[in-house]
């Protein structure tokens, strides 16, 4: 399975952050025959393991969940009041198209409606509307039909906009933070299941990190990694902003961590991380500090510390349903890992 038919596998299930079931399925069934042993743990992390039992560890991370929203109230008309999960942004919310999530495996679609400007108030037509003003129509007549549809008060939802290529080598879907670190971790594991990684490697594919890094926390502590590396999505460039605050630039390869919110990467592990990608013939570039923070904070700090660091795939507008990468970056992401573990002895 190439990239983009591992990402056209992946980026359907829906994965709110607290609800990952859909998204965790759907990756377990494409590792089971890959790897030794996979289970999920008390969290509802997902975790395997590949290469030889004992001795050193090595965790591997990427993050199932992704932002959505929860229904807070249905209201007797019928309309959805709801709040966020994770950082979604209320400037796109109006206009939106919503999938909610009764139950794993149900569906029922939506609009993020706003009143015309025609009725508006003055004040409010150069506003985002916040979410206490945020309703989703999903088309029912009242309360009792919102009801028997089985949508109710905590009920998960996701905005999306559809996927596919985009131009000649970029791909576009709502969750590509992180479903593309998870299809970066899932090509690794296939790659790695034909050439045996030298020391014991643990796959982890959290959740919640978009609560807070909920899923790594408990994860890194059950696993006792001695090394850890988060594969990831980061902010690329977007038109408008200067440089200082663009973090990566799609086509440049994989961004490479230095510090972030929540971490500082060890240099040598930076370094590590670079020698890597030249071994294996890609580009890679230095994501912009201090901006944003991955399961990489909780990580490290496990325990008695775990050295750890992060490589992340560029993706534009992220946290949007319009996020967007490049398939090349994606690849070079994949390669510049699995050089990085043949000689991760080297820093254990």
């Amino acid at each position: 399975m190439d990239l983009q038919e591992l990402l056209a596998t992946l980026c359907p299930p829906l994965g709110p952050a607290g609800f990952e079931d859909e998204a965790r399925d759907a990756v377990a069934a494409f590792l089971k025959p890959l790897v030794r042993r996979i289970e999920v743990d008390r969290l509802g992390n997902l975790q395997a393991w590949l290469g030889p039992e004992g001795g050193p560890r090595v965790m591997l991370d990427a993050h199932l969940d992704e932002c959505g929203l929860m229904v807070q109230r249905v209201e007797k008309e019928g309309f959805l009041r709801v709040a966020p999960l994770g950082g979604v942004d209320q400037r796109i919310l109006p206009g939106s198209w919503v999938v909610l999530q009764p139950r794993p495996g149900a569906r029922v679609e939506g609009v993020i409606g706003l009143a015309p400007p025609h009725v508006s108030e003055k004040n409010d037509k150069d506003k985002s509307v916040p979410w206490d003003q945020t309703f989703v129509d999903i088309g029912a007549a009242g309360e009792e039909e919102v009801r028997a549809l089985g949508i109710q008060t905590g009920t998960p939802g996701v905005l999306e906009l559809g996927m596919g290529r985009l131009g000649g080598r970029c791909f576009r879907a709502r969750n590509l933070d992180d479903r593309a670190g998870c299809a970066a971790l899932c090509a690794l594991a296939q790659r790695l299941a034909g050439q045996p990684p030298p020391v014991e490697v643990a796959l982890n594919f959290s959740v919640g990190e978009e609560l807070g890094l909920r899923g790594a926390t408990t994860a890194a502590y059950g696993l006792k990694p001695d090394l850890a590396l988060c594969l990831e999505a980061t902010v690329g460039d977007t038109p408008g902003l200067n440089a200082g605050r663009q973090p990566s630039h799609l086509g440049q390869g994989p961004a490479i961590t230095v510090a972030d919110g929540r971490i500082v990467v060890p240099r040598r592990l930076v370094e590590s991380l670079e020698r890597a990608a030249k071994k294996a013939g890609v580009a890679c570039q230095r994501k912009l500090p201090p901006y944003g923070g991955t399961d990489a904070g909780a990580i490290h700090l496990s325990r008695a510390g775990v050295p750890t660091c992060i490589v992340a795939v560029p993706c534009r507008y992220i946290h949007t349903p319009a996020s967007l990468l490049n398939l090349d970056d994606l690849a070079a992401t994949v390669e510049l890992s699995h050089a990085w573990l043949q000689d991760v002895e080297e820093l254990l």
